[in-house]
């Protein structure tokens, strides 16, 4: 083991740690100039409990990428876990490893929270790949591919316990929040709906926290409360809000108030807890308008008499008409984008020749975009076994079909060539290959 880890050192200094977290630990399986191998890492090996974390791990690969048939998740005990992010279409970026040049690509990651305290390992993440090969000087011919299990190695982390006393009002809040109690309006009529809104925002366990309860006075009827989390976009620890929604009906009039809400959080930078607490709100309640009817929508009153005024009447005029516009908004959005995609397909291939100056990368993302077209979703994040399932769901042939995957295939070897001439062009013949893909699958999207 004392020699394993003498071997990867190395790997070590490819990653910087924040000047006030735990520095990241980064495994890597045995290195081959040929071969590609894996590399795992995490952004802090010694959080605390709740404390979320982030493992990588990232492909080093020579040449030509490696095609990804499938792949085994690790267990993942003593942990909650998400995946971050699923897309396979990445560029990958060059990188030096004890001064070889290699090309490097994040294959997966995952949002790691411990759920208990002590050493935890990381270990079984594994994947097939297929090894292109170069063609034969001789006779045209290729050899043939080679298929290799490639395995990550294990990474540990030792998880903290949080200090002592715990407060009984943590419910998971590890990180650095800000807690705002709002609602839609202050001053309603008894029966009418009024929304309230318990948000958290800021950086941390946004993503296994629990937000408290709403005191609500005992007049108001309300449905159970909607969570929902919205993150910011490339962030390495879960950044942005999560809200519960509260659709509540007061009952009665008066002045009421729903009083400040309070949740305990623990910051890891500083090791302490800390209280948050939200602003009351003061809600007036005035008498129901005349003729209105009390109570929850679902309960309100039904009976025959009021089916036919010119309120309802009017109501469900407005359903039906936002219901029509929202189906010409669709099919509006749609035929834009079957337009654009036709164009920039005009636009690149021509009368059906093959223009010489498109390059690889913007061929193959505008066979992804047509793949959707016909109904496939995220066609980028797909390996090549599941994109061959996708594909029999589609209206094409069974010779397109089938010759998909291996111009996809041509594609990323030419994208992902070491050499950065190759990666400007693409061949004649790949290019005719992609015109003809290109027309098939347009007729499959338009059938639809």
């Amino acid at each position: 083991m004392a020699t394993g880890l003498a071997r990867y050192s190395l790997f070590f200094l490819l990653f910087i740690a924040s000047a006030f977290c735990t520095p990241a630990r980064v495994e890597a399986s045995e290195i081959q100039e040929n071969r590609p191998f894996l590399a795992s890492s995490v952004n802090n090996t010694h959080p605390f409990v709740g404390q979320e974390v982030l493992l990588t791990y990232r492909l080093y690969f020579r040449d030509t990428a490696p095609k990804i048939s499938y792949e085994v998740t690790p267990p993942f005990q003593g942990l909650w876990a998400r995946e971050a992010g699923s897309e396979r279409f990445i560029k990958s970026v060059p990188a030096t490893i004890q001064g070889k040049n290699f090309r490097s690509a994040i294959v997966k990651q995952f949002k790691l929270v411990p759920i208990q305290s002590g050493r935890i390992t990381i270990s079984g993440y594994s994947m097939l790949s297929t090894l292109p090969q170069e063609p034969v000087a001789t006779r045209g011919k290729e050899h043939p591919d080679t298929s290799v299990r490639i395995t990550s190695p294990a990474i540990t982390i030792s998880a903290q316990a949080l200090p002592e006393p715990v407060p009984a009002k943590l419910s998971g809040a590890v990180g650095t929040f800000s807690l705002t109690l709002m609602a839609d309006r202050q001053k309603l009529r008894i029966g009418e709906p009024i929304s309230l809104k318990l948000i958290l925002t800021g950086t941390g366990s946004l993503l296994t926290l629990e937000l408290p309860d709403l005191d609500l006075p005992e007049s108001f009827r309300h449905n159970p409360p909607e969570r929902t989390t919205i993150l910011t976009q490339d962030s390495e620890t879960s950044s942005g809000t999560t809200t519960a929604t509260i659709l509540a009906w007061p009952q009665s009039q008066g002045d009421f108030q729903i009083p400040a809400t309070s949740m305990a959080v623990f910051n890891p930078d500083t090791k302490q807890f800390s209280f948050l607490h939200s602003k009351p709100l003061a809600i007036t309640v005035a008498p129901a308008a005349q003729g209105a009817t009390v109570g929850r929508g679902e309960h309100a009153d039904t009976s025959t008499e009021n089916e036919g005024t010119p309120a309802s009447l009017l109501a469900t005029v407005a359903i039906v008409l936002l219901f029509l516009l929202s189906i010409a908004a669709l099919l509006l959005i749609r035929i834009k984008r079957v337009a654009k995609v036709k164009k920039l397909a005009t636009e690149n291939t021509g009368n059906g020749q093959p223009d010489r100056g498109i390059s690889a990368r913007t061929m193959k993302q505008q066979l992804f975009s047509l793949i959707e077209e016909t109904g496939v979703k995220s066609p980028g994040g797909m390996t090549r076994t599941e994109l061959l399932n996708a594909l029999q769901k589609i209206n094409i042939t069974d010779e397109s079909r089938s010759e998909l995957p291996a111009v996809l295939d041509s594609l990323d070897k030419i994208l992902y060539s070491s050499a950065t001439e190759k990666e400007s062009r693409t061949h004649d013949l790949i290019a005719i290959k992609v015109n003809a893909l290109m027309h098939a699958l347009k007729k499959a999207s338009f059938s639809r």
